[in-house]
């Protein structure tokens, strides 16, 4: 039995997986599931805007807090710039409850609920000093049973132009079973912020990094999926930032004979992280890893096809996920999973730019030196 079956044996499977790389059909589906709930809501967002979509999303959640839902919605402070006061009101005098994660300092009216001393001077000293630490997960949870999750936040920038959205491109999933109970545990960590530490982690289909014991299990983990991977390791990413020890294991994997294949944006919503990106490509190509430039659509998915083996989360490859914030990874096994999965990066991968020694070299030297400068800013990237 190889490594991978075995790590598969040993998960407790989701009773059901969907994928979506439909933002439109992903959001429709996740309402109407929040429209029917009955007893309870848990939701975890890096970004949740108050847009057009967002506004759907808090009108629908208020009518749900109508029905006498148990509600409860996470925040990143610096992800959801947009919040105020005022809206954390509104929610709370509905019966939600709202947090924000790290507010920034300077964001006084925002300390309710910060882990620190009770004094406000106290949570200034606190939220200064984890400022770099945000909570990039995507997680919504419904009646304990049904989990949405992946790259997309709440922001209408995920719509299809047709919803009047910016098309970006990405990858959600939804599960359900009894396993979800433990997400919901998982997002008790986050929201009491707790260091806990779970007998049955490694059994459990999904993966976070909530205290340094979990963020070094979750990336070593990663790092030996990669380092048995038998066949094929196909990745689409936002960001190409990686580790030394993904680079390292990437590099060792094709050599060793793996079909090593990275899907990425030209252009992102981080403007210049395609400079980053490219001082990467020559070590990359140097043992023949395909890397594919997509321009159509701005990638924001972050999915992985190890072997027979798909995750599908918030993580990034760059170092903010890898060493500074929150992440939340599903595993998916079940093979219409990864059929879905791997007919989207072949379709995408037809649509994309093969990235040649000759297309790396044709890249313009001001644009490698300031790749090279940002590069030397990667620990933040």
């Amino acid at each position: 039995m190889t490594h991978q079956a075995s790590f598969i044996n040993s998960l407790i499977p989701w009773q059901s997986e969907k994928v979506y790389f439909d933002a439109d059909n992903y959001y429709q589906e996740l309402l109407f599931e929040i429209e029917n709930a009955k007893k309870t809501i848990e939701i975890e967002c890096y970004i949740f805007e108050l847009d057009t979509l967002g506004n759907k999303f808090i009108n629908t959640l208020i009518q749900a807090a109508e029905r006498k839902l148990s509600i409860r919605i996470s925040i990143d402070g610096y992800g959801s710039l947009s919040w105020n006061l005022d809206i954390i009101e509104k929610l709370n005098s509905s019966g939600i409850e709202v947090k924000v994660f790290h507010p920034l300092p300077w964001r006084i009216s925002l300390y309710k609920g910060v882990k620190a001393a009770t004094g406000w001077f106290e949570k200034l000293l606190y939220l200064t000093s984890r400022v770099n630490k945000r909570n990039h997960r995507k997680l919504f949870v419904i009646d304990n049973n049904s989990a949405w999750s992946g790259s997309l936040n709440i922001s209408r920038s995920h719509l299809s132009q047709l919803s009047h959205g910016a098309n970006w491109l990405d990858c959600g999933v939804n599960v359900s079973g009894t396993v979800v109970t433990y997400l919901v545990d998982n997002f008790n960590e986050v929201w009491q912020r707790k260091l806990t530490y779970h007998p049955d982690y490694f059994q459990l289909p999904f993966r976070s990094n909530n205290n340094p014991i979990l963020r070094r299990q979750k990336n070593n983990e990663l790092i030996k999926l990669i380092t048995k991977c038998q066949s094929r390791i196909w990745i689409i990413n936002a960001y190409l930032a990686p580790s030394k020890r993904i680079l390292r294991a990437l590099k060792q994997a094709r050599k060793r004979g793996v079909d090593v294949k990275l899907l990425i944006s030209r252009r992102t919503d981080v403007i210049f992280f395609p400079l980053v990106s490219t001082t990467y490509y020559q070590q990359l190509l140097a043992v023949d890893i395909k890397i594919y430039e997509y321009n159509e659509q701005i990638i924001h998915a972050k999915t992985m096809l190890l072997d027979n083996l798909l995750l599908v989360g918030s993580s990034n490859l760059n170092h903010r996920s890898f060493l500074h914030d929150l992440e939340l990874d599903f595993i998916m096994t079940k093979q219409t999973s990864i059929n879905t999965t791997e007919a989207k990066f072949r379709q995408l991968v037809d649509k994309s730019e093969v990235v040649t020694v000759k297309r790396f070299e044709s890249i313009v030297w001001s644009k490698k030196v300031l790749g090279q400068l940002l590069w030397k800013l990667r620990y933040w990237l």
